[in-house]
């Protein structure tokens, strides 16, 4: 007889793992998202960066022009300037990744707390029991993709969740790469060579606009994303009537 009642109490208890397997790996609870190691607040913030990652493509990476040649109706940044005749320019900014990175890092901490803000107090008005942590993040630009690290220690019911990783598919890294050999190539000898470039990367459309006072205007469109880098250079400017 006892040993019938641990064989029931042993199926009993293969029956309850199972139960809470299925739950976890099949029903998932419904605060997780479709791939059932997300909370939810991440395609918040996927949502978000893409816009920021445009607008601030179009300022050359900075959130304010500052220095900048005044074209179409819009503001260049100048990434490579001189103001002297018959010399190349000095890069005004050596470390252009790194800027982007900066910079979008400002523009999206608020956005980032926003969106955590709001998963908690969602998952909180389902009924659920949550403690939520301070959040810290990082961006990284990185091939093809803008990658956010973001470390938010959350209790949701007996789940805890620390590290979380989003993606976003994005053209930035290569854009900045290109521009970087273009201002590489406008410090050296005062101009660039983009029918090359565009041989190199068919992806990319890239536009070069002269200007009397020596300015030249960049404009780097990907085919694919839309995505724009645009820049100003003046570099081995000649006087005018110079011929």
């Amino acid at each position: 007889m006892k040993k019938g009642q641990v064989t029931l109490f042993i199926i009993m208890a293969i029956m309850i793992v199972s139960v809470v397997l299925i739950f976890f790996l099949w029903a998932k609870p419904t605060y997780l998202s479709e791939t059932g190691k997300e909370l939810g607040f991440e395609n918040c913030i996927r949502d978000a960066i893409g816009p920021v990652i445009d607008e601030l493509g179009e300022n050359a990476g900075f959130v304010n022009t500052g220095f900048s040649y005044p074209y179409g109706g819009q503001e260049f940044v100048y990434l490579c300037y001189t103001n002297e005749y018959y010399k190349t320019c000095t890069v005004q900014v050596p470390f252009l990744r790194t800027n982007f990175q900066e910079q979008i890092e400002k523009v999206m901490k608020e956005k980032i707390k926003v969106c955590y803000d709001n998963s908690i107090e969602d998952l909180k008005s389902q009924g659920y029991s949550v403690t939520s942590g301070d959040v810290d993040y990082e961006m990284l630009i990185e091939p093809s993709v803008v990658r956010v690290e973001i470390d938010a220690p959350t209790t949701v019911g007996s789940q805890k969740f620390a590290r979380f990783n989003v993606k976003v598919n994005s053209p930035i890294y290569e854009m900045v790469m290109i521009s970087t050999s273009i201002l590489q190539s406008e410090a050296k000898y005062g101009d660039s060579d983009i029918s090359e470039m565009m041989r190199f990367y068919p992806e990319y459309i890239i536009d070069k606009i002269k200007r009397e006072d020596g300015t030249t205007i960049y404009i780097l469109e990907s085919k694919l994303f839309g995505t724009k880098f645009q820049f100003a250079s003046r570099s081995l400017a000649w006087p005018a009537g110079y011929e």
